[in-house]
């Protein structure tokens, strides 16, 4: 388990939030599209770092009004190509970086963040505040999806790239929702 020096953080972030650190956020002015692109990918697809940091021109599609990618996730997890509509704000940033991204035969050049894992830290703390990590955004976009009564448990497991459903369990305990629900309960004892 990785020890986080602030603590891991536990209660997701509003799209209001990430909006602030994506337009108030520290970038640095070379790189703006690149970080700026690669912090939206994160909290769009939830992937880990190194999923997002291995991902090539060719891993993206643009089809129907989304933009599809191919995340091979880590740790012997499967899944099919995520997609989320080319509408979504800061999406048209991730389809200007992978544009620009020039097809190489060496791996490094081939792929749309070509930067090191500790810059991929970097440009998250820099851009949401110190307490923050990449990994955040695989917390945040799962208990985003668990707020939402009607997630099931197969989506869970296929957009993520998880195996076995108790790999679920850590995040159903973020989520307010069930905090919300058992409060009124307790308000209808009074009743």
């Amino acid at each position: 388990m990785p020890k986080y020096k602030h603590g891991k953080i536990t209660a997701p972030i509003d799209f209001k939030t990430f909006k602030d650190a994506m337009e108030n956020g520290k970038f640095v002015k070379s790189k703006m599209l690149s970080h700026r692109s690669f912090l939206a990918f994160l909290y769009w697809f939830g992937v880990r770092k190194a999923e997002a940091l291995e991902r090539t021109k060719e891993d993206f599609l643009i089809k129907d009004g989304l933009l599809i990618v191919n995340a091979k996730p880590k740790k012997g997890g499967e899944r099919e190509s995520l997609e989320v509509s080319l509408d979504y704000p800061y999406v048209d940033l991730i389809v200007k970086k992978v544009k620009k991204t020039k097809r190489s035969l060496r791996n490094v050049e081939g792929r749309v963040w070509s930067f090191s894992p500790r810059t991929a830290i970097n440009i998250v703390k820099r851009a949401m505040g110190n307490r923050y990590y990449p990994h955040f955004f695989r917390l945040n976009r799962a208990t985003r999806f668990l707020e939402d009564p009607t997630t099931t448990l197969p989506e869970m497991k296929a957009w993520f790239g998880w195996k076995s459903a108790k790999t679920v369990d850590p995040y159903i305990g973020y989520s307010r929702r069930h905090i919300r629900r058992q409060r009124e309960r307790l308000k209808r004892e009074l009743e």
